[in-house]
């Protein structure tokens, strides 16, 4: 098993622990079974950044269930890969028993994009199905797409974001649904902007009903995280609400993972003022969302702290110690 740093913060009543090896940062988190996870990320192989799964306990993880899994494309040499997030049988029985979806993206030499998206389907050891899913120009008016990163599936949807080549403030979520084939581009009004979409939740197995977070600049404030509808039959979104740390409007907010829990969400995120961030969101009984508690973490020592993924009342992400002395995952406890 890989060896793990254990906390415990009282006064936030938090317990934290390192996972996986050290260099490895854990992007997404799918159920598995009762007491197993999948986990999406990457880390480095021969220098080169790869794309890995690990299929196991959340906490102490164990190397046995780690699996190096780069995309395989023909006639592409794979340069760097990350995965940011899976599903598995338990969520979306159509994938079959054992086996998981994860997307990501990766960069292959002689490329004339610099990220592609990418689509597992298969057992976590491999020998699976690679699609290569990136924005097509004809969804963008036919303009070259520079970059299409895949952040989080469930169901029969991807979401993510995509930008174009030579316009930064080009960039944009997306919906890909994986049974028709289609693409649905994030339009909130002309005053919002820079729209990513990193979290998705099918709110019931096999229904038409998601729930996708991330953030957005909203007008000419800061940027905001959102939680929005989807209905993937229609195509509609709904239900648009805003946040920002503490209600604080002066404070940049960004969602990164949503994760169902009685009563609501959990969401794992960050801010300008915290960087990183436990959220609660709950449900009104007429489906709309009601106001957020926040709860800043920072893992003990560590001089940057990021929240990257949540898994019932677990949040994952990055931790840096100074001078970089060391970089790795951490696994937080609430409650």
């Amino acid at each position: 098993m890989f060896s793990a740093t254990t906390t415990q913060t009282s006064d936030q009543n938090v317990s934290s622990t390192t996972i996986l090896a050290p260099g490895k940062i854990v992007t997404g988190v799918r159920g598995m079974d009762d007491s197993n996870v999948v986990l999406t990320g990457s880390g480095s192989v021969n220098g080169i950044t790869t794309a890995f799964l690990y299929v196991g306990p959340p906490s102490p993880t164990n190397d046995a269930g780690m699996y190096a899994l780069p995309p395989v494309f023909d006639g592409q040499t794979v340069t760097a890969s990350t995965y940011y997030g899976p599903d598995t049988f338990k969520f979306n029985p159509g994938l079959g028993a054992g086996n998981v979806r994860a997307v990501g993206s990766y960069q292959y030499a002689d490329s004339g994009a610099r990220n592609h998206g990418m689509m597992y389907e298969g057992p976590p050891a491999g020998g699976g199905v690679w699609t290569q899913i990136d924005v097509p120009p004809g969804a963008v008016g036919g303009q070259s797409v520079a970059n299409t990163i895949a952040h989080s599936t469930m169901g029969d949807l991807v979401v993510g974001n995509y930008d174009l080549h030579g316009d930064p403030l080009s960039a944009n979520a997306f919906i890909y649904n994986v049974t028709k084939g289609t693409w649905t581009l994030f339009d909130f009004g002309d005053d919002v902007s820079l729209i990513t979409a990193y979290g998705i939740w099918q709110n019931e197995i096999g229904g038409a009903a998601y729930t996708i977070v991330g953030g957005a600049k909203d007008g000419a404030g800061l940027n905001k995280g959102f939680l929005v509808r989807y209905d993937s039959e229609t195509g509609s979104f709904s239900q648009l609400t805003w946040y920002t740390y503490n209600n604080d409007p002066a404070v940049v907010t960004h969602f990164e993972g949503i994760t169902a829990v009685p009563g609501g969400f959990h969401l794992a995120g960050g801010s300008g003022a915290a960087s990183a961030t436990f959220i609660f969101i709950p449900v009104k009984p007429d489906g709309s969302f009601g106001e957020a508690a926040w709860t800043p973490f920072a893992f003990p020592g560590a001089e940057l702290t990021t929240g990257n993924t949540i898994y019932r009342n677990l949040m994952m992400g990055l931790y840096v110690l100074p001078d970089k002395a060391g970089t790795g995952t951490y696994l937080a406890t609430f409650g």
